[in-house]
């Protein structure tokens, strides 16, 4: 009876450790980079699929192990691993990626503040003062006179 229990226990968590679905792609785009072929690019994304998929299926392995049941938060962090080894590779082989936080090409707008703009004083030069060296002395605080 124990020996049935234990094969019926071991095709369960088997048959749930298989159900962790690995990316069949990228969920982001990427371009091919300049001066590139189309067919350049068609082989490098096969490429960097394959790699990604590998990177993945390691992960994947090690996250079944844990945890009995697949869960959306594990197919989530499979498609941002796939989709981070994909851009890494596709990156490496010169195509455009994405690039997250800044948009390239584009002048951020002119950050504007609730206080007026502090005017500084502007030096006075001459045109007959020589450079002199830079004296860093000048630079550290004196100490306060007693």
């Amino acid at each position: 009876m124990l020996r049935l229990i234990i094969i019926v226990t071991s095709i369960i968590l088997l048959t749930m450790s298989g159900c962790t679905s690995i990316p069949t792609g990228p969920s982001v785009m990427v371009l091919p980079g300049n001066g590139l072929s189309l067919e350049h690019f068609s082989n490098d994304h096969i490429i960097c699929q394959q790699f990604a998929t590998r990177q993945v299926s390691g992960t994947s392995n090690q996250n079944s192990n844990t945890n009995a049941a697949p869960s959306t938060s594990s197919t989530n962090e499979d498609q941002l691993h796939y989709d981070m080894a994909y851009i890494q590779c596709m990156y490496i082989k010169g195509h455009q990626v994405p690039v997250y936080g800044q948009l390239t090409g584009v002048t951020p707008a002119q950050v504007t503040s609730p206080y007026p703009p502090i005017a500084l004083p502007i030096p006075k030069l001459t045109p007959s003062a020589k450079p002199t060296q830079p004296n860093h002395n000048d630079l550290m605080p004196t100490s306060p006179k007693e």
